[in-house]
């Protein structure tokens, strides 16, 4: 093999794996859509992404199935509804309390040490279920009724929880849902607890800590599950350690501009295997 082809060769390689690159990082923090729900950054659609990399936090991948968004949190998978990009909010619902007249909740709702904290648009009600002795002044929930055991429902905090009586030990499980205030009247709590978890419960989501710098320059932060390591993601399509921030570039020539620098050696060099040839042409003739 001669030297020119095995350089034309070499060239070759090079660009087909920069394009493949390039155009895996122009569409990675790209938007998508489940249902008719709008997916874009920082959560991203797992259905969407290759295993490499992908752009968004990572807790927030969100699956898609029969077009209803699902996001996992540390205790149960919860139905997205909504998703508020301009006050930073996420509207859940817990999947066991779908389609049921009279939802049993059967966990508290737990973030851990997600980016996410609970709205000032929800309230906590607290559930005491299957009471084996209950105070015979306060009504008890209907549909929950088991033999001799009854359940209850309050408002967390409020008198009637408060009033002096152990709940926690005459009944076998407490469970604290979170629902919308404004789905739900605290004098209606017996009849309307079910409705109002139904729609859901409203949490809001801050900048993930490892992602603060990225974002204050502009950037989206792409995250590598097999390293565990976060990158930025820049406008103009190159990926910096921390920052997009023309003093914290790093000392190395971009993935774009080193593309663009063999794209166009390669096409200089067709140029003048194309010229080369026609002048040998030329002469033969």
């Amino acid at each position: 093999m001669s030297k020119p082809f095995c350089t034309l060769f070499a060239l070759s390689i090079i660009l087909v794996t920069c394009h493949a690159q390039t155009l895996n990082t122009s569409t990675t923090c790209e938007p998508s859509k489940c249902g008719n729900l709008n997916i874009s950054y920082p959560f991203w659609k797992k259905s969407n992404t290759n295993v490499q990399e992908f752009c968004g936090y990572p807790e927030f991948g969100l699956e898609c199935l029969d077009d209803q968004a699902i996001l996992i949190l540390p205790t149960n998978r919860y139905q997205v509804t909504d998703i508020n990009y301009d006050n930073h909010s996420i509207t859940l619902i817990d999947i066991d309390v779908l389609g049921q007249p009279c939802p049993r909740a059967r966990h508290n709702v737990s973030l851990h040490n997600l980016p996410l904290s609970f709205s000032s648009l929800d309230f906590n009600l607290s559930f005491y279920f299957n009471c084996s002795s209950y105070p015979s002044s306060i009504q008890p929930i209907g549909c929950m009724k088991h033999d001799k055991y009854q359940s209850y429902v309050f408002k967390t905090g409020d008198g009637a929880e408060s009033n002096g009586y152990d709940w926690l030990r005459r009944c076998e499980e407490h469970v604290v849902v979170t629902v919308k205030k404004d789905e739900i009247e605290i004098s209606g709590l017996i009849t309307g607890f079910g409705d109002a978890m139904q729609k859901g419960f409203v949490l809001d989501w801050m900048r993930a800590q490892e992602c603060a710098v990225c974002e204050e320059s502009n950037g989206h932060c792409i995250f590598d599950p097999a390293t565990k390591q976060s990158r930025c993601l820049c406008s103009d399509g190159r990926t910096e350690v921390n920052s997009c921030e023309k003093g914290t570039r790093t000392p190395f020539i971009s993935l774009k501009n080193y593309c663009t620098f063999f794209l166009l050696v390669k096409s200089l060099l067709i140029f003048t295997t194309l010229l080369n040839s026609l002048l040998l042409l030329r002469f033969r003739i």
